[in-house]
């Protein structure tokens, strides 16, 4: 397929990103709850600064601090990712789509390029208000972080790819079950639920397992600073992350591909 080929795929695919209201109030939403709670937290921490215990001191991190915000707000880049193709099932558009281009797999690329890189942008968008904002909640109070200091930047280009990718692992599972409730169920189970469980177990099964979880990629490596203790590497966080999203888009495309519809 050609690149002007592919590129009229991903014009129709942001043509039906901006036809569906869902999109504005899931981006509105998230950029609300990460924020909001970026600066509840910070503000919260800065506050009982004085009540921390030493070790709690010693192992400070304002950048992922500032950054706890994603933990809630990437459910709503979660929905986002699902109703990007649920819609189209619900509604039945998802047969004329088929009929236009009968190469499913360069169509669903086409929707994983605009509806990942719009999650990008928000995510990106997003790490760098919830920094700037907790940073102002720091500063004078608490020792704070400076978008110059060794591993700050890192840490929010790398949140907000992370929030891009949950939007795709999101966009695969809804690729693969094909309705919306089934979906957003399976991503919410993923995201919190499954760690919930994992936390459970005994300490070192629950260590080994949890650091390749969703929420310890994102606040245990790829947002953080300090390294926590049982965390990834932020590189192999990420390549954890893009594993989660290979699986997941390459699920849908092969379902796809073999049914009807």
């Amino acid at each position: 397929m050609s690149a002007t080929t592919f590129g009229r795929l991903m014009n129709a695919e942001w043509t039906k990103l901006r036809s569906l209201r869902s999109s504005g109030w899931t981006l509105a939403a998230m950029l609300v709850v990460s924020v909001g709670l970026a600066a509840i937290i910070s503000g919260e921490t800065a506050a009982h600064w004085s009540s921390m215990s030493a070790s709690d001191r010693a192992t400070w991190d304002p950048t992922n601090t500032s950054l706890t915000g994603i933990a809630l707000g990437q459910l709503a880049i979660a929905v986002f990712g699902v109703l990007a193709i649920t819609s189209e099932y619900a509604s039945g558009t998802i047969r004329a789509s088929v009929m236009a281009v009968p190469r499913r797999t360069p169509m669903f690329a086409a929707k994983a390029a605009v509806y990942g890189g719009v999650a990008l942008l928000f995510g990106l968008l997003i790490s760098f208000l919830g920094f700037f904002v907790g940073q102002a909640f720091f500063t004078g109070k608490v020792p704070d972080a400076s978008i110059g200091d060794p591993g700050v930047l890192r840490a929010i280009l790398l949140t907000g790819v992370y929030v891009a990718g949950v939007s795709l692992i999101a966009l695969g599972l809804g690729g693969i079950l094909r309705h919306t409730a089934g979906a957003i169920a399976a991503i919410v189970a993923f995201l919190l639920v499954v760690p919930a469980i994992v936390s459970s177990l005994p300490g070192s099964l629950s260590d080994t397992i949890g650091e390749y979880l969703p929420g310890q990629l994102a606040g245990g490596s790829l947002a953080a600073v300090v390294p926590e203790a049982n965390s990834l590497s932020p590189w192999t966080a990420l390549a954890v992350l893009v594993g989660y999203v290979a699986v997941a888009m390459t699920g849908a495309i092969v379902l796809l591909r073999r049914r009807d519809v």
